[in-house]
């Protein structure tokens, strides 16, 4: 084989042969690294892509948890706040049912009298007024 590129011409003899299978087998290798090479850094890319999804996935688990833990916290102090009233307006209830306490607001709140009974007001003690709501 002699190829001739200008005035250069190629020896055929042994060491150039070794050269040549040598070079090709670098080649080979060198293209089979560069493949090796760009497989690995697609495997890497696509895990850490996974990885990123993942973490934004968790991160935003973790958010919403905190927001329900917060809502459920609201939620309890309102049920609490909401349980105490029901408390004091079942008592109001129990007290209405009571006979003795609703004829003593009827006397108090609206002067209400038994026959042959006489109502009198002290200078020092202001009458309650009618639409007053803290009787108790």
């Amino acid at each position: 084989m002699t190829s001739e590129h200008g005035k250069i011409k190629k020896l055929e003899n042994d060491f150039t042969k070794r050269r040549e299978i040598e070079m090709s087998q670098n080649q080979a290798v060198t293209t089979l690294s560069n493949r090796r090479k760009k497989r690995a850094l697609m495997i890497i890319g696509i895990f850490s892509l996974f990885a990123i999804v993942f973490a934004v996935q968790i991160i935003r688990a973790k958010v919403n948890y905190a927001d329900v833990n917060v809502q459920i916290t609201r939620q309890e102090k309102k049920y609490q706040h909401q349980k105490a009233t029901n408390k004091v307006l079942h008592a109001k209830v129990a007290q209405l049912n009571d006979k003795s306490y609703v004829e003593k607001i009827i006397r108090d709140r609206y002067y209400y009298t038994k026959p042959g009974e006489t109502v009198y007001s002290f200078p020092n003690q202001a009458p309650k007024d009618v639409n007053d709501d803290d009787a108790e």
